[in-house]
């Protein structure tokens, strides 16, 4: 029986005095007395979100310890006092019961997702130990070719690791991502930005972008803000979005004919020469091959793009000539919608760039600008290594064929699985996966054949990804409210403003970040890189506090870190020299060193991959909704919540035609794989296609919320072969992460 204080009377015979008087009764005194009432200690930490790349300012509110409420913070250049809806969530990454909590190695040889891994909990040093040990192996048996990171290259040290290395085979996502446009920028303005000043201009031109759906806060503001001032926005795109919406002209164009509308829209501003002849003239290629463009220019005529892209060859002259002449005008590309889509997207983000060069405003005010920023040195300039090993083997992913792409070192998600399945089957031995699930690939199961192939894998992360059912050794990752760094702004820089990242909570169980990882497996496999020259380890700690004092945003980075964000407001300044690659200091139009190396050095008409046919008669289309950001938040109770699942979603037109109904279960086939899922009916979409979100499917049964809901987009979209991309000229690595075409079946 539990003892109360009435249960106490009755056994003392309701003598209440003798609980107050003294002896043995005033022992149990301490267990009826209320708590003493003590005030909850509140702190408000500044922090950045790091979801995705913009990293908004978040201000997140700490009781007792315990995470209980993210917000924006004003003055913030990117958020601006605002967080989208996966940023105010993101306290849900850092409490999510599924968490990776402690190393673990698998004891079931078989891998599969029907497969139970066997997993065993093992310590840091048993892990780091066994992983040093496999790879040395590996190399010395097989040479460095044999490991394959799949990762970005991440923090100084994982990078440094890297080097160390010699690892010839890193792979990562940004072909899916942005890699066509920052190798076009590269040649065309100079680099890849992301600074658009929307709020400025005075006429944007959106060939698919779809960044206010996508709730890129950065970016929203910046359409708000321009259409508050007056500006014509005109988007085309086969779906109706919020980005839509925002518009002030819409176009319903046919899948993968953005390019064709694009070069009509040069030929016609070039042919009228309604350009900027003042920028054109003083800061442009132009004059030197003027011949040339306007011969290649010609034979794109909007009549000619209109049968392409059902868009009125009246509207695509008009739209051209406003472009051109409602200055200042912007045309952005962003990541995957324009620059990884298809086929041709390549041509399509040379032709954009184009675009922006002859409205005159590269790096002038309503324009694409370079980001005022605060360059922060590195480890290797604040601790220069010895020379590290030459990178010597074969590249699994073919990606030494696409020598553009070779230079800027990203990619080559879509080509991985050919090389490991059929180019270079069993070279690969070891390979460590950095965050990055199987999801995200084309045609994913590919890449589950080429994961069984490898002897020993590592995977990292947050939660259990499906590329954790492969691995052998799990390693628990922080977040990033666990940890700390310097963010400098980079989407919305028109005047240097970097932001304290600080944690808002110890790291929690046994998790680790990807420098403590690298730190130590140097250590272990490459100690001479990883020392001072006084002969101490290098400390991620001591690299804050170098740079931050190298950059004069504090004494240290504790000093930083209390002043939480440092501004230098200035002017801004336009450019009038352009670091292009080629040395001429100027925007390049045509690109002379695109055809030395086997590329177009003009964009010419390239149809998307696959076309409908009586098989396959309808477009498919992918789409990141704004409520989740790729793969990697369907786990997230809040997001999970608002969106816990996909759907083939169709026009009502095409829906009546085929007999399919709202929520009627529908097969969709193309030609290397097929779906079975529930159908949703819209209007929002063009009615010869249908739409699938992309990041559901996650089979990794340890997943309790996103574990089997949805299907993978991604099974009906074919990988490639390098090869494939060379004959179809598709040389900057688009990897056609939404090119292919579908049958409708009802079921």
């Amino acid at each position: 029986m539990s003892i109360t204080r009435r249960n106490l009377f009755q056994m003392t015979g309701g003598a209440a005095g003798l609980l107050t008087a003294p002896g043995p009764f005033l022992a149990f005194d301490q267990f009826f007395r209320p708590a003493a009432a003590q005030a909850a200690t509140i702190n408000t930490i500044h922090t950045a979100c790091g979801i995705c790349s913009p990293n908004c300012g978040i201000e997140a509110t700490v009781k007792d310890g315990a995470l209980q409420f993210l917000k924006g913070i004003d003055g913030d250049l990117h958020g601006e006092g605002h967080l989208c809806g996966k940023g105010a969530a993101g306290g849900q990454f850092l409490l999510d019961p599924d968490r990776l909590k402690y190393p673990m190695k698998r004891t079931n040889p078989n891998k599969g997702f029907d497969e139970d891994p066997g997993w065993v909990r093992i310590s840091w040093t048993e892990a780091l130990d066994t992983i040093a040990e496999r790879f040395q192996f590996y190399m010395t048996e097989h040479g460095r070719e044999s490991l394959l990171f799949c990762t970005l290259p991440g923090h100084d040290f994982w990078s440094r690791f890297m080097n160390a290395l010699g690892v010839v085979n890193r792979i990562d996502h940004i072909d899916v991502c942005f890699l066509t446009d920052n190798i076009i920028q590269r040649y065309t303005t100079g680099g890849k930005q992301y600074t658009n000043d929307f709020e400025n201009s005075k006429y944007i031109l959106l060939f698919g972008w779809d960044q206010v759906a996508k709730n890129k806060i950065v970016y929203a503001n910046g359409i708000v803000k321009a259409r508050a001032n007056g500006a014509k926005v005109v988007r085309f795109a086969p779906t109706y979005t919020a980005t839509s919406k925002m518009s002030t002209e819409y176009h319903n164009i046919r899948p993968g004919s953005d390019l064709a509308v694009a070069l009509a829209m040069i030929n016609v501003i070039i042919s009228e020469n309604l350009y900027d002849r003042d920028f054109v003239d003083l800061y442009t290629n132009f004059g030197q091959y003027e011949s040339e463009i306007r011969t290649h220019f010609a034979q794109y005529t909007p009549q000619w793009a209109s049968e392409l892209s059902d868009v009125p060859a009246a509207d695509i002259a008009r739209i051209a000539r406003e472009f051109a002449t409602t200055r200042p005008a912007i045309a952005p590309a962003h990541k995957k919608t324009l620059c990884a889509n298809y086929m041709n997207a390549t041509q399509l983000v040379h032709a954009i760039s184009i675009l922006n060069i002859l409205a005159g405003t590269i790096d002038r005010p309503g324009g694409r600008y370079f980001a005022r920023g605060i360059p922060l040195a590195g480890a290797d300039a604040i601790w220069p290594p010895p020379p590290y090993p030459q990178k010597l083997g074969r590249r699994v992913d073919g990606r030494n064929l696409l020598p553009l792409a070779e230079e800027v070192n990203q990619g080559m998600f879509s080509t991985l699985a050919d090389g490991m399945l059929r180019r270079y089957p069993g070279m690969i031995k070891a390979a460590f996966w950095n965050n990055y699930t199987i999801l995200g690939f084309p045609f994913p199961r590919h890449m589950e054949d080429a994961m069984r192939s490898v002897e020993f894998s590592v995977a990292m992360d947050v939660i259990p990804t499906d590329t954790t059912s492969m691995a052998d050794i799990v390693l628990p990752s922080t977040t990033y409210l666990e940890g700390s760094g310097i963010v400098v702004r980079n989407y919305r820089a028109t005047s240097p403003q970097a932001v304290a990242r600080q944690p808002v909570s110890a790291p929690m169980f046994e998790t680790k970040s990807i420098a403590y990882v690298a730190l130590e497996l140097g250590k272990r496999l490459v100690p001479d890189y990883f020392k001072k020259p006084d002969g101490a380890w290098l400390n991620a700690s001591e690299l804050l506090d170098e740079q931050a004092r190298r950059a004069n945003l504090g004494e240290n980075f504790a000093d930083f870190r209390n002043k939480g964000r440092v501004d230098r407001p200035a002017p801004f300044v336009p450019r009038t020299s352009f670091p292009t690659v080629g040395g001429t200091n100027k925007c390049q139009i045509l690109v002379p060193q695109f055809a030395e190396k086997g590329a177009e050095p003009l964009p010419k008409w390239h149809p998307k991959r696959d076309q409908p046919s009586a098989e396959y008669p309808y477009y498919y289309l992918t789409f990141i909704p704004g409520v989740h950001k790729r793969n990697s938040t369907q786990n997230n109770a809040y997001l999970n919540e608002l969106m816990p699942t996909n759907a083939a979603i169709i026009h009502p037109e095409l829906a009546a035609r085929l007999g399919i109904r709202e929520g009627q279960m529908v097969r969709l086939t193309s030609r290397v794989g097929q779906l079975e899922v529930p159908a949703h009916l819209s209007p929002t979409l063009r009615p010869d296609c249908v739409q699938v979100a992309h990041g559901f499917g996650h089979r990794n049964r340890l997943l309790s919320k996103a574990g089997f809901k949805g299907v993978r987009d991604g099974d009906l979209v074919p990988d490639a072969s390098t090869e494939d991309f060379v004959a179809a000229g598709n040389y900057g690595g688009s990897s056609c992460i939404m090119d292919a075409v579908v049958n409708i079946q009802p079921l």
